[in-house]
């Protein structure tokens, strides 16, 4: 490779890095408002929540977080940081009160500025529509959230980062082993002129065989 398509390519492969991180910051961000958006219910209280499309919606219990206060609960406003969650006993109704199957399902965790928690179960919605969860626990302090997946690795933006980091990644590595093998070469020639014009030119290759040849013959005659 030459030194001119060597330096664009660690240009280039530079640039993908820069961007391939700048992906990711948005994506973490992107996530962070995800969990901010997840709708929480506080132990002893119930909420409704509005669903825009069908899917697989999870059910978390919050480790930390806040959480706000809500019409018709004994609660206030609070943040919450706990060591470990809480049993809670979640129901979730459809708008014609009909209690919705919930799967068992542990596959989902987040931990952002925003909240940290566990999913409990997954529920599968077929239709867009309103439904009210209510949450029960021994444990006052107990919060229960709802939403999408909140799994970082789950987010596309963050995704898309760790491929064009790794693309970059790739590109930065083939620059370095091209420069390493460039360098070997300009150290193991040597300097050789040659005459039959009007001027010498000076080229780099191997000392010959019968250069060394002769000079230890020299060594040998003195």
């Amino acid at each position: 490779m030459s030194p001119r398509r060597n330096a664009i390519l660690w240009i280039v492969s530079t640039l993908v890095l820069v961007v391939g991180f700048a992906l990711g910051v948005v994506g973490v961000g992107q996530n962070d408002q995800m969990v901010k958006k997840l709708v929480r219910t506080p132990a002893g209280c119930a909420s409704t929540v509005r669903v825009d499309k069908a899917g697989t919606y999870y059910v978390y219990v919050e480790t930390r977080g806040r959480v706000a206060s809500l019409d018709g609960c004994d609660n206030e406003t609070r943040t919450f940081d706990i060591d470990e969650a809480p049993s809670v006993d979640v129901r979730v109704y459809d708008s014609s009160d009909q209690l919705l199957d919930q799967n068992r399902d542990d596959s989902v965790a987040y931990d952002t500025p925003a909240g940290a928690g566990d999913s409990i179960a997954s529920i599968d919605i077929d239709q867009p529509g309103r439904f009210v969860i209510e949450v029960r626990s021994d444990d006052p302090s107990a919060v229960v959230a709802f939403g999408r997946s909140a799994a970082i690795e789950s987010n596309r933006t963050v995704l898309s980062a760790a491929a064009v980091v790794m693309l970059g990644g790739l590109l930065m590595l083939i620059s370095l082993i091209a420069t390493v093998r460039r360098r070997r070469r300009a150290r193991g020639s040597a300097a050789v002129v040659v005459y039959g014009s009007d001027s010498p030119t000076v080229t780099w290759a191997p000392p010959r065989p019968e250069d060394r040849a002769w000079s230890v013959r020299d060594d040998a005659e003195q």
